[in-house]
């Protein structure tokens, strides 16, 4: 009886120890995901501290029913930004828009690009939205 008491005995302290290392390695590697992600998470905090963008000012050019509609911007923040990244909506609706100003999609901070958005329609009073690539934005209004 002796020495099935300690074979079960050893078997279980086997068994815990190696539990013990599966639960450690599996701990482990979460901490390290964990750590990894918010080291990602304050990047991003960071980057969105160091961001802003004004619309400067705006120009339409009427066509029949349509109208063509040019943005001044400026990156006032001191993170650099990509312009083609940018998310523009005019009156909650997304709307394409193409770069006139430089011919690289790198947008420096205290730089200035301009932006066109063509075939909008609607006369009167139009909010519109710009957004950035980390969620920043800022809103115009204009008046056609």
């Amino acid at each position: 009886m002796g020495f099935e008491t300690s074979v079960v005995l050893t078997i279980f302290f086997v068994s815990a120890l190696v539990m013990a290392t599966m639960s450690y390695t599996t701990i482990s590697s979460s901490n390290d995901l964990l750590s990894s992600s918010a080291d990602e998470h304050y990047s991003l905090i960071n980057r969105k501290l160091h961001t802003d963008v004004q619309v400067v000012g705006s120009s339409a050019i009427i066509h029949n029913s349509t109208y063509q509609l040019s943005l001044e911007m400026i990156n006032t923040g001191s993170e650099t930004l990509r312009s083609d990244k940018l998310g523009v909506l005019v009156d909650g609706v997304y709307k394409p828009y193409s770069i006139t100003s430089n011919t690289t999609s790198i947008w420096n901070p205290q730089t200035t690009i301009f932006l066109t958005i063509y075939d909008l329609s609607g006369f009167g009073d139009h909010r519109l939205k710009v957004v950035t690539e980390n969620g920043i934005c800022d809103y115009y209004s204009y008046s056609i």
